[in-house]
């Protein structure tokens, strides 16, 4: 019997895996392929630390593949050049793979699947990444949704897909692999000093196993507050495939069952950000332009900032704004930043120093572990006023946010060392401390701290003046 190749890329495991689960299920010999695409390698920003994260995955994968039998294969090159070897070695009789919806990852993929029907081999895709397609939660004229709750309500109203399972045991005729690649291998440079999770499915199920008993019915509480272990942090694991959407949303709707009425309201929110994952997912692959472009295409004349100063202190963590440089500092030394950080820290970028949000998203993309083109993309426009938020004027005031959600300065002490002996009542704005005050506690503003890049009421002053002359012009 001719083999069927499964090819993975962004569904990292065995359980619950669309493709695998339907190939194991015809019997056949499987080659269960991977490959580490140059193309892709090459374009990306990445550090070091996203690729030793997706080795620890391919590790994991590697060995759940054998438990069931099989053998994972790794090949390194273009695509398009690996799959035309693969036809060539094996003669398979079908490509299994799970789709994806990225604009660059659709191209990539319609080329290969072009490929195996030019040399008579069946192609079969499957919907994997997302519980439901872009394509699948429509209005009723059949247009995209463009904002997020009436997008969210309809996509409650479909029905959800269970998880597969195991796939059953299969064998893998010999052939070559390169094995696992990580950072070195790859040479890309490690810059981030302590990631933040590990890699592999079994790292995700631990992660996801916790917060189920720890703070999923308490999430509508904990998840804006930086200091606390309030959030899931499945979105790296998500993001790579080490495990399922359905699965998470199969368990979240089992707990909801038996929770109590706070504990309904907490679950709930956490599905919503399930579907904030997959709304992000639709806007991209019907408005695939959104990779560089504003969606709100007056945006296109807004006067952003070039200063290398401002850049330079906010990539640095240097602002003098304590939330802020907490964030960076904390994705720049662990690869992961919290949620409502990300927006604090964007606002601040694109609101107060008024940078392109373009540069703040290749910056996140360098340095996130969970880095997601789609979810990144719909964060960054939503902070800038650019994308799909129907109320877009929104200015986060990064002093105000720190004492409301950071209120002892726990995740400020944490990350901005500088500031661990400054009173509460100034470790959010330190440079309100009188003199005596600094040196008593040894953090002099200007010299051991920064003083503030901006003061953040002028600087929102000078966005709100773009921003309404923008839309004077777009009104005329």
């Amino acid at each position: 019997m001719r083999p069927m190749i499964v090819w993975f890329r962004r569904d990292l495991r065995v359980d619950d895996h669309a493709a695998l689960y339907h190939a194991a299920a015809t019997g056949a010999p499987i080659v269960p392929v991977f490959v580490f695409d140059t193309e892709v390698i090459d374009r990306l920003p990445s550090d070091g630390a996203v690729f030793d994260f997706q080795a620890e995955a391919l590790r994991d994968l590697e060995s759940a593949v054998a438990e069931r039998g099989g053998r994972l294969i790794f090949r390194r090159g273009r695509s398009l050049d690996v799959h035309e070897e693969l036809i060539r070695e094996f003669q398979p009789s079908a490509l299994f793979f799970n789709r994806d919806y990225e604009p660059s990852a659709r191209l990539r993929d319609e080329a290969v699947e072009q490929l195996y029907r030019r040399n008579a081999v069946d192609v079969q895709t499957f919907r994997d990444h997302v519980i439901h397609e872009p394509d699948e939660v429509l209005t009723g004229e059949g247009r995209p949704y463009v904002v997020f709750t009436p997008y969210a309500n309809a996509w409650k109203k479909l029905d959800h897909p269970a998880p597969f399972g195991r796939p059953k045991r299969f064998a893998t005729p010999a052939g070559r692999s390169v094995g696992v690649l990580g950072a070195k291998e790859l040479r890309r440079s490690v810059t981030i000093e302590r990631p933040a999770l590990k890699g592999g499915a079994q790292a995700a199920e631990q992660q996801w196993k916790q917060f189920m008993k720890h703070s999923l019915q308490q999430y509508h509480q904990g998840r804006d507050l930086p200091a606390e272990a309030g959030t899931s942090r499945m979105s790296a694991y998500l993001r790579f495939g080490c495990i399922s959407a359905r699965r998470l949303l199969d368990d979240a709707s089992d707990a909801y069952r038996d929770a109590s009425t706070e504990g309904r309201t907490a679950i709930a929110k956490y599905v919503d950000e399930l579907i904030w994952r997959e709304f992000y997912q639709a806007v991209l692959y019907h408005f695939p332009r959104l990779v560089s472009e504003n969606y709100r295409r007056e945006f296109d004349r807004m006067p952003w900032s070039r200063s290398q100063k401002t850049w330079q202190a906010w990539t640095e963590g240097k602002t003098g704004y304590p939330l802020v440089d907490a964030g960076i500092r904390e994705l720049r030394t662990t690869g992961w930043m919290h949620n409502r950080v990300r927006m604090v820290v964007a606002s601040f970028l694109t609101k107060d120093l008024m940078h392109d949000w373009r540069k703040g998203a290749e910056f996140f993309e360098a340095y996130l572990l969970d880095i997601d083109t789609a979810s990144n993309n719909g964060g960054w426009q939503w902070s800038a006023s650019t994308g799909v938020d129907p109320k877009p004027l929104r200015i986060f005031n990064p002093t105000l946010q720190a004492e409301r959600f950071d209120p002892t300065g726990a995740y400020i002490r944490k990350f901005v060392p500088e500031l661990r002996s400054v009173p509460d009542n100034h470790i959010h704005a330190p440079w309100t401390m009188p003199p005596a005050v600094q040196k008593e506690v040894g953090c002099a503003i200007g010299k051991d701290y920064p003083a503030p890049v901006i003061d953040h009421y002028e600087g929102s002053a000078r966005f709100k003046a773009a921003y309404a002359e923008i839309k004077r012009g777009r009104d005329e």
